[in-house]
């Protein structure tokens, strides 16, 4: 059998990280599948669930509550508090997450192609910085799972879009005929380069939720899927 999630930051003894399989899914938002849950020993966290919107709104959390925070139109989460599981849902769209292991401070997006063209990954790691005093070099990046450039076609106003954002968005996309593929995790990872990552802090999934119907569920695949992958990160 399938497993029901995938370890993020598992060298990291100070953090629990996931990305949820088809197995693990839950339906729609907010993410909660209890034996997911159950099996990492999560069940006490304080759930952080931001209502997605596709733009680059990122809340910070500032305490541990004991009932979840739900924050509408929010697609990006950062904190320094422990016990606090960030969570974000996926069918497709990327979910990018951090780790400062110097400053103990934590981030999760969710980053579509709205959001990327936005820079909400990039975003993020300057947020943990104004707020937390991260420097970019000892921040940790992991782009999780998601549709990847064999899978992701569309048409020329995606690339436009990508274009007018970034100066190197070209170097991401195949022609093909009148669309292209563009690859998000390519486009992600150079954004968080810019922002003073260092090249070996920033992993990347090979996983695409797109080819894999064995591990994952896909909005594209499946012409639309009320499923959803969860990610999650916390502090312990």
């Amino acid at each position: 059998m399938e497993p029901l999630y995938l370890e993020v930051f598992a060298e990291f003894p100070q953090v629990k990280g996931f990305f949820a399989t088809k197995n693990g899914t839950s339906e729609g938002s907010p993410y909660y599948h209890e034996e997911t849950i159950r099996r990492q020993g999560l069940e006490t966290m304080n759930f952080v669930w931001p209502g997605q919107v596709h733009k680059d709104h990122i809340e910070v959390i500032e305490k541990r509550r004991e009932e979840p925070q739900r924050f509408p139109d929010t697609d990006g989460v950062i904190t320094n508090v422990p016990e606090v599981l960030l969570t974000t849902v996926h069918a497709d769209c990327l979910p990018v997450y951090f780790f400062d292991p110097e400053k103990k401070a934590i981030g999760l997006v969710h980053a579509g192609w709205r959001g990327s063209v936005l820079g909400i990954a990039a975003k993020a790691a300057r947020k943990m910085a104004d707020v937390f005093s991260c420097r970019p070099e000892d921040i940790r990046a992991f782009i999780g799972p998601g549709i990847s450039r064999c899978c992701f076609e569309t048409g020329p106003e995606v690339i436009q879009a990508f274009r007018e954002a970034f100066d190197f968005a070209d170097e991401f996309a195949e022609p093909k005929g009148e669309k292209y593929n563009i690859d998000l995790k390519g486009i992600n990872k150079r954004q968080l380069l810019r922002e003073g990552l260092e090249e070996g802090h920033i992993a990347v999934s090979a996983h695409c939720t797109c080819c894999e119907p064995e591990l994952f569920c896909s909005y594209r695949r499946e012409g639309g899927t009320y499923k959803r992958m969860g990610a999650g990160l916390c502090l312990l």
